[in-house]
């Protein structure tokens, strides 16, 4: 199975993509609940940031398992 250099590049930067928003997802909801008075705020428990992060945490396990799996098939 051949992968040409554009398709693995195209694949990356989706994975970079995935992970950098669940990043930013993650750090603002942190980041938000720590400069909400009173700081009993967790807004990374709110259901609706939780689904947000769950799909591309999912997303972004399976995406780096795939990765892994062509890393592999390029190696041989």
């Amino acid at each position: 199975m051949e992968i040409s250099d554009r398709s693995l590049s195209k694949f990356l930067f989706a994975v970079e993509g995935v992970g950098a928003v669940f990043v930013g997802i993650f750090l603002a909801s942190y980041l938000g609940g720590l400069f909400v008075i009173p700081q009993t705020a967790v807004f990374h428990s709110e259901p609706t940031i939780r689904i947000a992060l769950s799909v591309l945490g999912g997303a972004l396990l399976m995406l780096i398992l795939a990765g892994i799996v062509i890393a592999i098939i390029k190696r041989k």
